[in-house]
């Protein structure tokens, strides 16, 4: 037992009590640990700081966003409400159509115009309802109401469907023949003037040489030279108010046919009297096929012509020279007129063709005006070209047309 107790004391420490170092280490490692914890402690707190922080900017952000869209909201419903009071005070009738060709909206404008219902109502099914076209529609279309109104029509954008605007045109179209109506009744006043002044001097001019013609001594020479006279004035009456009638008229029926070949000969027959009589010359050129043929109203367009051979006459006075030659242009019969007398100046040319604006002391004014009338009926052109002092062309352009088989020719 005795030798039990003087074993080595360092066995004993080995098994009874810690060493030393391992206490050590358990310390340092705790001591790590929390300050570990203590670290992701104070980091975690940092990060829960920030996301606070973000959170109250995101609040503020967030409420500033549904502020602006509230005032984009309450702007957008206020212009929505400030065009729908536009469309409902337009004077012209608004109507929106769908993709399906159905009336979808309509201001008050458009259902005052075209009645109810609109509203899911195809739109050509209006048009067979609300609508009566006359013959008298040009760029307007009537209503079954008797209004006459204009439409027009734009695509939609982004959606299918069409935009139709609607104009109420009847006062205007009513104004526009009221226009129309004084200003004939003006034309037809200067034109009565003008007749009365120009037909006074050759019918007292016409009055005197058949006064003369009733004294029975008068020598045969005389009364040869007398009635000569008597029968220009007369021929210049009947001139003047042929012109006149004319112009008045407007309308002309064009159905005579015939060969331009035998067309020309008329109005070489109709010119040479009067070119002879005026101490004139002409030349006659004829470059037109033989088989040319001419729709026309024969007599009304030989005195348009004459109109322009007149007007040659006058304007190459005391002895002049004319040029009339027939061609084909395109498809036409080009007929031209030239004179050699001293031409016309840029102004003057504006003015050739205004109804009774004239430069002679004899003339109504109405001669061209009655060319560009009788041209126009016959679908041509006229055209006048001048120069002071290189005399002046005036050309006729009339559609030539094919001879139909069975077809009378005048």
């Amino acid at each position: 037992m005795a030798a039990k107790a003087h074993l080595n004391p360092h066995t004993a420490q080995q098994d009874g009590a810690p060493a030393p170092g391992l206490a050590e280490v358990d310390s340092a490692a705790l001591q790590d640990a929390y300050q570990r914890f203590q670290g992701m402690s104070e980091q975690l707190s940092a990060s829960h700081a920030l996301l606070e922080q973000q959170v109250v900017q995101l609040r503020r952000q967030l409420a500033d966003a549904q502020a602006q869209r509230t005032r984009e909201l309450a702007e957008k419903a206020r212009l929505a409400g400030r065009l729908q009071n536009v469309l409902n005070l337009l004077p012209g009738g608004v109507i929106i159509l769908d993709g399906r060709g159905v009336v979808r909206e309509a201001n008050p404008a458009a259902r005052a115009l075209l009645g109810e219902p609109l509203e899911g109502q195809l739109w050509r099914d209006l048009i067979q309802q609300r609508f009566a076209p006359r013959e008298d529609d040009y760029h307007e279309v009537s209503l079954r109401t008797g209004r006459r109104v204009s439409l027009a029509t734009r695509s939609l954008e982004g959606e299918p469907g069409q935009l139709i605007l609607i104009n109420d045109l009847t006062e205007t179209r009513q104004l526009q023949s009221e226009l129309a109506r004084n200003e004939r009744l003006s034309a037809l006043g200067r034109m009565v003037a003008s007749l009365a002044h120009q037909i006074r001097t050759p019918l007292a001019s016409a009055l005197l040489y058949a006064e003369h013609l009733t004294d029975e001594t008068l020598p045969t020479a005389h009364r040869t030279r007398f009635s000569e006279r008597l029968q220009g004035r007369l021929h210049s009456i009947e001139h003047q108010i042929r012109d006149m009638l004319q112009f008045a008229k407007g309308d002309l029926p064009i159905d005579d046919t015939l060969p331009v070949s035998i067309f020309l000969e008329w109005l070489q027959l109709q010119a040479d009297s009067v070119i002879e009589s005026r101490g004139g010359s002409c030349r006659w050129v004829n470059l037109m096929p033989a088989d040319a043929m001419l729709r026309c109203n024969r007599d009304t367009l030989v005195g348009a012509v004459m109109n322009l051979i007149e007007n040659a006459l006058q304007a190459g006075m005391p002895a002049p020279r004319l040029k009339v030659v027939a061609r084909q242009l395109e498809g036409q019969l080009s007929l031209t007129v030239v004179d050699a007398g001293q031409g016309m100046s840029a102004e003057q040319l504006a003015r050739i063709g205004e109804p009774f604006h004239t430069s002679k002391p004899q003339g109504t004014g109405l001669g061209v005006a009655v060319v560009k009338s009788v041209v126009k009926a016959h679908g041509g052109a006229f055209y006048l070209r001048s120069k002071a002092g290189w005399g002046t062309c005036a050309e006729v352009l009339l559609p030539l047309r094919p001879l139909v088989k069975g077809e009378e020719v005048a």
